[in-house]
């Protein structure tokens, strides 16, 4: 699979890099892709960084892992994304003035995404966890959760089997209208879970 990720941060870097090793072709791309080198030896297997519109135009699959206060200039860099499958990895918090990181009330990150993005077929995942239980306990023998969901049926089969790839168990949620459960102060948010309590847990959803 061709991967675009957009944001070769914390959970675009160590997320995108477990792809890379699970054989996917990955190319990391942020404002400064000159400043990626490091990323992309540590993620072999051909992985490369390029700019975010070089990222856009390479991908079937666009792992979008930006901040959520950056995301429209993102999309705006990226240039067409129609047909792309979208894994959007962001969480609705902003930046106040004095430097704090605040939740932005009552909104939705992916909501908003499959508005700006109309022709494109997002799912929402690799959003409820914290950057270092992707990088330090991926392919658990009693695997942690990952939530998905979204609308497209063929592009969420596509995500579950990257979730597995990379080194965790994929549950769907359903539609992106119930997607408020996994973001923020959602029941599925930030609670690393095995497969049997991930299951408990969706049901009082």
């Amino acid at each position: 699979m061709k991967i675009g990720v957009i944001g070769a941060g914390g959970i675009g870097g160590t997320v995108g890099t477990l792809w890379a090793k699970a054989g996917h072709e990955v190319l990391f791309s942020s404002r400064n892709p000159e400043k990626l080198a490091s990323l992309v030896t540590e993620a072999g297997n051909g992985a490369r960084a390029g700019s975010i519109s070089q990222a856009a135009e390479f991908a079937d699959v666009i792992f979008l892992a930006v901040y959520y206060w950056t995301t429209d200039e993102a999309i705006a860099a990226a240039g067409s994304l129609d047909g792309k499958i979208i894994i959007d990895a962001t969480n609705p918090y902003i930046r106040t003035e004095d430097g704090q990181i605040q939740r932005v009330p009552n909104v939705s990150s992916a909501l908003e995404l499959a508005q700006k993005l109309p022709h494109s077929k997002v799912v929402k995942a690799y959003n409820t966890l914290p950057t270092a239980t992707f990088a330090n306990e991926h392919h658990r023998a009693d695997p942690y959760v990952l939530f998905y969901c979204g609308d497209d049926a063929e592009a969420k089969a596509i995500v579950a089997q990257l979730i597995a790839d990379s080194g965790f168990a994929g549950i769907d949620t359903g539609g992106l209208s119930g997607v408020i459960a996994q973001e923020p102060d959602g029941k599925l948010y930030n609670n690393p879970l095995t497969v049997e309590a991930a299951h408990k847990a969706l049901a009082t959803v």
